[in-house]
């Protein structure tokens, strides 16, 4: 176990560790939250001493624990025998890079054209990917500079709406791919709308809300008036935000009128937005994302979809830093389906991690007496870099032709 100490004040920075409790001033303002790492604190908050010192506090307590990065949650995770499997990094950039493409010069007509043909072979490239990633979450993008951009939010929604997809339906196929195309162009509306360049360094003005409401049926006409005519596709843009009680737009759509793909794109849009989410601490974790998903389902979502979602993240979702009861520290690797509380870990504390051994991985529903004590973070969101371009911004990726159906 691990012990919780009280540190002065002055020499908290000295220390490595985590708050070990919610920190409140004497009027009960919270001044530091419970679980924070005092590595983080250092270099985000570096007038915190003197916050402190203000409110009177003198001491604070402190429980030691292991600080690891990304890169060495990645380096654990490449000697892990059998080898996760994870999204190719290059098919999240050259999507990116195709999205950004698309979206800036979205008035070029034949740059437009060009591109969503392109940009719906990338997604049944997606596709492909998503049935060899079965832990899902663990292949979300995110910038290098932990920057949210409309291209990455569209890869990651294109993602796990493939795989719900795939989960709901491994019979079709040709569904699958469809829902996960519509994934990827489910916001093209939306460069007509938001501020992006059009090419000649000019920027839109910032639409109301009621102009974002057109951004599904802007995205439809853009799709047809390039030469897209698959049913699945064109009805999940138009209607993947449908309500399932109907207070949804553009069309209010109740229950099972809104068409399966659109359900699909709206789970999977929705989840993504939480999991994107900056709060006060930084980002939402997918842990608690999957509680604000669970709370908000009721009568907005189509709950089956929304079950299909969960079986596959679990309430530990890939990704998720967590401590064991036994005091070890591990990441989620994948979740069973049918047993949401007992992920399996990879051990990255802990006498079975020794730097030069290969890394354990434990089966919580078949290890005995062990659980999830409590959620520390997330580190399963896969950096995807820049992609270099050498100036030329509007390049599409030649080698991805269009789907002959396409024309």
């Amino acid at each position: 176990m691990n012990s919780v100490k009280f540190i002065p004040v002055d020499l908290l920075f000295d220390e490595e560790g985590t708050i070990a409790a919610d920190v409140v001033s004497p009027s009960s303002v919270l001044l530091l939250p419970a679980g924070l790492h005092l590595q983080s604190l250092r270099k985000t908050h570096p007038g915190a001493l003197n916050l402190l010192r203000n409110h009177g506090i003198t001491k604070i307590p402190v429980k030691k624990a292991v600080f690891f990065t990304i890169e060495e949650f990645r380096n654990v995770l490449r000697r892990v025998q059998p080898p996760v499997s994870l999204l190719n990094p290059l098919a999240a950039q050259v999507a990116a890079h195709q999205m950004e493409v698309v979206y800036s010069h979205i008035r070029n007509r034949a740059v437009r054209e060009k591109g969503i043909r392109t940009l719906i072979t990338l997604g049944n490239t997606l596709c492909r990917q998503v049935k060899k990633t079965p832990q899902i979450t663990l292949s979300l993008g995110e910038d290098a500079e932990r920057k949210q951009t409309p291209f990455l939010h569209g890869i990651n929604v294109s993602l796990l709406a493939g795989h719900i997809a795939g989960r709901i339906f491994p019979l079709w196929p040709g569904f699958t791919e469809s829902v996960t195309v519509a994934g990827l162009l489910h916001d093209i509306g939306k460069s007509f709308l938001l501020p992006f360049s059009d090419g000649q360094g000019r920027k839109t003005s910032v639409p109301d809300r009621q102009a974002i409401h057109t951004h599904s049926l802007l995205g439809e006409a853009l799709l047809r008036d390039a030469g897209v005519t698959a049913q699945d596709v064109l009805s999940a843009v138009r209607s993947h935000h449908e309500s399932w009680d109907g207070s949804g737009y553009p069309d209010g759509l109740v229950g099972e009128a809104i068409p399966v793909g659109a359900r699909i794109v709206a789970v999977a849009n929705f989840f993504e937005n939480l999991v994107s989410t900056c709060d006060s601490r930084g980002k939402k974790r997918s842990d608690q994302a999957v509680s604000s998903l669970l709370a908000t389902a009721n009568g907005r979502f189509d709950k089956f979809i929304v079950r299909a979602l969960l079986a596959s993240v679990g309430l530990f979702p890939p990704g998720a830093v967590v401590e064991l009861s036994d005091g070890r520290r591990g990441v989620v690797l994948e979740s069973k389906e049918r047993d949401l509380v007992r992920p399996r870990v990879l051990l990255v504390t802990g006498e079975e991690s020794e730097k030069d051994a290969i890394p354990a991985v434990i089966d919580l529903k078949t290890t005995a007496n062990v659980f999830i004590r409590q959620v520390y973070d997330d580190y399963g969101k896969m950096t995807v870099p820049p992609l270099r371009r050498e100036g030329r911004s509007s390049v599409l990726f030649r080698k991805y032709h269009a789907p002959s159906s396409m024309g």
